[in-house]
């Protein structure tokens, strides 16, 4: 369901934030929207995993240590386990 998503990212943030790296020359005009709209499907997809995390230990709020949960849990998100490891582990 993510084309209910409401949230935009600005597109002349996401084109300063790309081309603030010096290997990045030009941008054409549609790749920071192209871009801005995957981070919120990347953002939603890491949310759900969250709560369904939250909900498998039989909690209502979502807590740092449920996307900590649901970034191990998954081999997707393998990618930033080293950016959650000073959260505590989630309690089952």
């Amino acid at each position: 369901t993510y084309e209910s998503i409401k949230t935009h990212f600005p597109a002349a943030r996401i084109k300063k934030l790309m081309q603030s790296d010096e290997d990045i020359g030009k941008v054409a005009q549609a790749t920071p929207v192209v871009v801005g709209r995957a981070l919120e499907i990347f953002m939603a997809s890491l949310v759900l995993a969250s709560c369904d995390e939250a909900k498998k230990n039989g909690q209502r709020r979502v807590t740092a240590s449920h996307v900590r949960g649901a970034i191990e849990a998954n081999e997707q998100y393998d990618f930033l386990v080293e950016l959650v490891e000073k959260y505590p582990a989630p309690k089952n």
